[in-house]
């Protein structure tokens, strides 16, 4: 078998340099695009059962407190500021551990915040079903 030199043209060159560079530029736009995307919406679960969702955007701050407990008795807390979402602490009797308040502040679409001891889940969401309908399936 002859061995035959094979050698990138100009345009070799140029396809892959515009391949890299639209790789690069889409993965920046995806870091990117949640941050520009104007409000966020936070949901509080207890027991598997939706209890709030709140919208923010980036630049406000707030706490939000919600009820939990066989009778409600007890308050939670999660504060909102510069985009980002904690779970404040809670007495030792209530969350021993803590480990919901350790996981500290969230603010991508990915992260949540899990209480076990109290079945409280704090995540991100795409908004309520009222604003806005994007498709319907039949």
């Amino acid at each position: 078998m002859e061995r035959q030199n094979l050698k990138l043209t100009h345009g070799d060159k140029l396809l892959i340099l515009l391949l890299v560079t639209l790789s690069v530029l889409s993965f920046v736009y995806n870091l990117t695009a949640e941050a520009e995307a104007g409000r966020k919406f936070i949901r509080v679960e207890i027991d598997g059962e939706q209890v709030g969702e709140y919208s923010f955007t980036e630049r406000e701050e707030r706490m939000i407190s919600f009820r939990f407990g066989s009778n409600n008795e007890h308050i939670g807390q999660i504060e909102i500021k510069n985009g980002r979402v904690r779970m404040l602490p809670m007495g030792k009797e209530l969350c021993p551990q803590g480990i919901c308040t350790h996981t500290g502040w969230i603010e991508k679409s990915y992260e949540t915040i899990v209480c076990l001891p109290n079945r409280i889940i704090v995540s991100f969401s795409e908004g309520s079903a009222e604003e806005e309908v994007d498709g319907v399936a039949y």
